[in-house]
């Protein structure tokens, strides 16, 4: 997964105007799916860069370098492997000034983070960016071990199943399985981030940190902007459907036609968070078959993986 650093971000659109799911389905099938199209050139429309890392410590750590926080900010706008953006376009994600970008993609570039395109006036991600997630992905062979159970489960369901890990305000899918044969395809891939407050997968990650960690970050979730009433409404029920059954379903959280099952995962030695997400159109993962199939048949998964000791 050496492009989870700078991997193909997919969204999920309705009709051309919002992200959603390729469609290869017999004929006969085409009136329940034909507002669930991938179009690639809105592809990214309904997808908005999170300004969750912030470029200033919010305790006053000295030890923090407000340089290199800013620099890594530029590096995450990139929601696309192909993307080229220029100055004004990062500054718009991130937030920065933009003659503070402009000072931050020059020295990016030199750096080989960047790349510049023919004209030299726009920017896209480096051969800097996959050495390290390459790094990454050699020091963590979490991904790799639960490969061959997740990929026989993506089958079973015929759905997409994601491994995320805890990045900043969001889990980052690191590795990503689709069913062999299926016919309904969301737009996703490694690399894309599903925010926290409004994801399956978030409310599972929460679920799986301590208290303070938790308070400490949904705190940064209300400072980020996100609904915190709302918040707590679905942390509470999510919660108590993880402790009652060790998953929680999420119906149209993340997008209105997008359902999906989540559970929190422990690679061995307790190194990062990580969550599994099961998720597919709603027509097809319904809550019923989320909450007396898809949801049993992961956890069935995940106690497999347990009693071989691949996860904790």
């Amino acid at each position: 997964m050496a492009q989870a650093m700078a991997a193909r971000a997919g969204t999920v659109t309705r009709s051309a105007a919002k992200d959603g799911v390729a469609k290869d389905a017999p004929a006969n099938d085409a009136a329940a799916k034909d507002s669930l199209v991938e179009d690639p050139s809105v592809k990214h429309a309904a997808v908005d860069i999170v300004k969750e890392e912030a470029a200033e410590p919010e305790d006053g750590d000295r030890q923090f370098v407000t340089a290199l926080a800013r620099g890594l900010q530029v590096l995450r706008a990139f929601r696309d492997a192909a993307e080229m953006l220029g100055n004004r376009e990062i500054a718009s994600r991130t937030g920065l000034p933009k003659p503070t970008v402009s000072r931050l993609t020059h020295t990016l570039l030199s750096l080989g983070y960047l790349v510049h395109d023919s004209e030299g006036e726009r920017y896209g991600l480096g051969p800097a960016v996959l050495a390290l997630s390459s790094a990454f992905l050699r020091q963590n062979s979490f991904p790799q071990m639960v490969k061959p159970f997740l990929q026989d489960l993506a089958t079973a369901v015929q759905a997409h199943v994601a491994l995320g890990l805890l990045d900043g305000l969001s889990s980052v899918y690191v590795q990503l399985w689709r069913g062999q044969g299926q016919r309904i395809v969301l737009s996703s891939e490694v690399g894309y981030r599903l925010p926290l407050a409004r994801s399956a997968m978030g409310m599972a990650t929460l679920s799986s940190l301590d208290e303070t960690e938790r308070a400490a970050l949904m705190l940064r979730l209300r400072r980020d902007g996100a609904d915190g009433a709302r918040l707590d409404e679905t942390y509470r029920r999510c919660a108590d459907e993880i402790a009652t059954h060790g998953f929680c379903v999420g119906i149209g959280i993340w997008h209105q036609d997008i359902n999906a099952v989540a559970a929190p995962i422990q690679a061995p030695g307790g190194r990062g968070q990580f969550a599994l997400n099961i998720s597919g159109p709603a027509f097809l993962l319904t809550e019923e078959v989320l909450r007396t199939d898809t949801g049993p048949r992961l956890m069935e998964t995940i106690g497999r993986m347990r009693a071989l000791g691949i996860v904790d």
